[in-house]
């Protein structure tokens, strides 16, 4: 009986090949565009849940919203160090980032020497020598425990050792540096993309008096464990022992690690994070599609119904049953299901690579994985439920109808046909809106003007601060300067995309202080010039005044020039931006005296998400043991020739070819990676699910048609003209679409608004972006309509009435 089904459907297929040819193309088109969407949502999702008790695993960060600076995940340990005997926590790991241990008073050095040629170590951490029992790591040779319980001992990566040493069998080798070298004690296995998880070196952490600073804490806790009421007690516990009462509102928070992912964005992190918007969009486009697909199968099979009516017609009249003709038609819907997943996988992997380099990273399909069995649980249910509708619609048709040439179902059918193209109209309307808005929202974040330049402007990162912060003569900096198309070069401890590096609290004359941190940019000379900041009042930072430099006494007290927002100007009281020029401000924990020399536009920091904060800009301080250059480039000139010279002229003067210059606008742009997701993936698959949309209106439209061909002929016959006839067939189908455009705008303006309340600074939705959809969405429909219906419109009259 199976076999005569397959050989009916195989003949079925080969006799209607243009429905069959629509059908898998729709399907495959359908299905290939949900799997890639479907594997980017997996990627996000199984992030870091195949480490050691994952479950059980929380980060401990700390709510600094009160005082302007957000949630951050690294944090000074003290207090869960404090609490770590508590019953409920089982183990706790710290790992940071070796330069915090210089505000700890015990730096540690990342430039190492290997035969002459000198490298800053990648990715370097400290950690705690318990780190096996939250990461999952893979060591290649040697003993990671020994490398992590004692000083002086170093555990490379795959990929590090072999940029220091050519090799990974490199235990026992020394890397030399100023003082001392580190003995290679480990080599582990790269780690795996999808974790939060990024580090190449990894060393002994050092019993210290105080820090280490910006550190990632995380805490096992026991199965029972109620993180939330942990968290609470830590909080609690902190505001007990807290001499700033700024920081009475902060509270600790715990988050999983299997949610880290999304909670792991800014310059503290290993890795920056994902977003919650671009998986939520990947889901719900992978449903639409997959509901896209279904729908045209359905639409394609009941509009070639009248087709096979007779074909019914005939098998009962010689005794099939009802069930046997449902079983018959299942199994045609489900061999073309199978057929054109088939396709779909293999449109996949020829699909993945120019996907996986849009988005940057590397999604593959494993076949013997739970995601290909749920791919084909899939597509079994899909292809039943796709097709059942249309065989117990085609197996309902009565034999004497059929045969006697009436193919009419009721209105159940017709309703269902409507029911489809409403919601499909309204999935392209609620798409191309979508599309429109989070484009300009795009554009916004890229043009918004954030106080600085970022077109032609190149950042060097990290180097030394101790070479370039030098207030008179400096080689380097000099030769950086007079290369071909550098108009300009200032200094900056500040990655301007991301995040501030830290703040202050200044006391002003007025009396006025700020609760929460005010952001500091130690910078250099000509930074008005270079950076692009727009001075409203007073001077900037020039050579002509020496004194503005960072200066400190022999007894502890310095001072310094600053350059100060206007936010900030404000908030300290100063409606008159003129007053502030000369004024005197304090930080009595720093012994420091700043002078006001200036007032500039505000300056947004990090993301377009985060909010403007008061900004000050000190002359020639150095907080950290590294800082960034930054370059202006003339107009008309190519950066990344300036940055082949740029590294050429690095490795003169330091010996190093692994020293991180980039574009400034790029930077910007990786700060903005997740909306970018975002608008590549709805720029890819909506078109696609519009597409799709209009196959579906295709099979609708010639069920229309076929169903009323006798009525259109006998209309020809009494002097309707093709137009008319193309227009009564239209009719119903632009009513369908102006329909779903009203069941569209509403929900879609939500959505898009809830998604545009995310940033500080957002656009308008604009009402004719809704109105431009609808009408492209009805256009689409009416010219699919027309060029399915002027063909029957055409024939001869006696072609569809020769048998009445």
């Amino acid at each position: 009986m199976l076999t005569s089904y397959l050989s009916t459907a195989i003949r079925v297929s080969k006799k209607q090949k243009l429905h069959t040819l629509l059908n898998v193309i729709g399907f495959s088109i359908g299905i290939a565009a949900a799997i890639i969407v479907a594997l980017f949502a997996q990627s996000q999702l199984i992030v870091d849940k195949h480490q050691p008790d994952a479950n059980h695993v929380y980060r401990v960060h700390l709510d600094l919203r009160s005082v302007g600076v957000g949630v951050r995940g690294a944090i000074d340990p003290r207090m869960p160090l404090l609490m770590q005997k508590h019953s409920q926590i089982k183990e706790l790991l710290i790992i940071s980032r070796i330069e915090s241990l210089q505000y700890s008073g015990e730096p540690m050095a990342d430039i190492v020497k290997v035969k002459e040629q000198r490298f800053k170590l990648k990715k370097a951490y400290v950690a705690t020598p318990n780190l096996a029992e939250f990461v999952n790591i893979s060591v290649l040779h040697g003993d990671l425990t020994q490398a992590l319980s004692q000083p002086n001992l170093i555990a490379l990566s795959q990929t590090e050792s072999k940029r220091l040493f050519g090799d990974t069998d490199v235990i026992g080798r020394q890397l030399a540096y100023d003082g001392g070298s580190y003995e290679v004690a480990a080599v582990f296995a790269d780690l795996e993309a999808n974790t939060h998880f990024d580090f190449d070196v990894l060393m002994y952490l050092p019993k210290l008096q105080r820090g280490p600073f910006s550190s990632h804490v995380y805490l096992k806790l026991q199965p029972e464990s109620d993180p939330d009421a942990l968290a609470q007690e830590m909080t609690r516990e902190m505001q007990k022992r807290a001499k700033n009462p700024n920081f009475k509102d902060i509270q600790f928070q715990f988050i999983p690690l299997t949610q880290l992912h999304f909670h792991t964005n800014g310059t503290v992190e290993m890795k920056q994070g994902g977003s919650y918007l671009a998986l939520q969009v990947s889901v719900v486009l992978s449903t639409l599609l997959v509901i896209i697909a279904s729908a045209n199968f359905i639409n394609f099979n009941v509009a070639s119904a009248a087709k096979r009516a007779k074909e019914v017609g005939i098998r009962k009249a010689l005794g099939a049953s009802k069930s046997q003709l449902v079983t018959q038609f299942l199994s045609e819907s489900l061999l073309i299901v199978l057929f054109s997943g088939f396709l779909g996988v293999v449109i996949v992997e020829l699909a993945l690579p120019h996907f996986n380099q849009l988005i940057a990273q590397p999604l593959t399909l494993v076949y013997n994985s739970l995601f290909m069995l749920g791919l084909v649980i899939t597509l079994t249910v899909v292809g039943l439920f796709s097709g059942l509708y249309p065989a117990l619609f085609i197996s309902s048709f009565g034999a004497k109808k059929v045969l006697s040439g009436d193919f009419s179902r009721g209105r159940s059918s017709a309703r269902i046909r409507k029911i489809t193209l409403c919601l499909q109209g309204a999935i392209g309307v609620g798409l191309i809106a979508a599309i429109g808005m989070l484009y300009q929202q795009m554009m916004l974040v890229k043009q918004l003007d954030v106080g600085y330049e970022k077109a032609q402007r190149i950042i060097i990162r990290e180097l030394p601060s101790e070479l370039i912060y030098q207030q008179q003569g400096n080689a380097l900096l000099d030769e950086l300067g007079q290369i071909s198309g550098v108009a300009g070069w200032t200094l900056s401890d500040t990655n301007y995309a991301t995040a501030i590096n830290g703040g202050m609290h200044y006391t002003w004359p007025n009396g006025e202080t700020y609760d929460g941190m005010l952001a500091v940019i130690n910078t250099g000379y000509d930074v008005i010039d270079v950076l692009g900041l727009k001075l409203i009042t007073g001077r900037g930072f020039s050579r002509d005044y020496t004194g503005d430099w960072y200066r400190e006494q022999q007894n502890g007290e310095a001072h310094v020039a600053i350059l100060i927002t206007k936010k900030m100007a404000h908030l300290a009281g100063y409606e008159k931006l003129d007053e502030v020029i000369g004024v005197t401000v304090t930080v009595p924990r720093r012994k420091l005296t700043a002078k006001v020399v200036g007032v500039v536009e505000d300056i947004r920091i990090g993301s377009v998400n985060n909010a403007v904060q008061p900004t000050s800009l000190m002359l020639g301080h150095a907080d950290g043991e590294t800082a960034n250059v930054v370059l202006k480039i003339d107009e008309g000139v190519d950066p990344d020739n300036v940055i082949t010279e740029i590294e050429q002229v690095l490795a003169a003067h330091l010996n190093r070819r692994d020293i991180e210059v980039q574009s400034l606008n790029d930077e910007f742009l990786a700060a903005h990676k997740n909306e970018l997701y975002t608008l590549t993936m709805l720029s890819i698959f909506s078109p696609l699910a519009i597409f799709l949309t209009l196959l579906g209106t295709f099979g609708l439209a010639s069920f229309t048609t076929l169903r009323k061909e006798k009525e259109l002929a006998i209309r020809k016959v009494l002097g309707a003209t093709r137009i008319g006839l193309i227009s009564l067939v239209a009719k119903e189908y632009l009513w369908l679409s102006a329909l779903s455009m009203v069941l569209a705008v509403p929900l879609t303006y939500w959505l898009v608004g809830e998604w545009l309340n995310r940033f500080n600074e957002r656009i308008n939705q604009s009402i004719w972006i809704y109105g431009v959809a609808g009408l492209l969405v009805i256009l689409l429909t009416w010219l699919t309509v027309v060029l399915v219906t002027y063909k029957v419109a055409s024939r001869r009259p006696s072609s569809a009435l020769r048998y009445e």
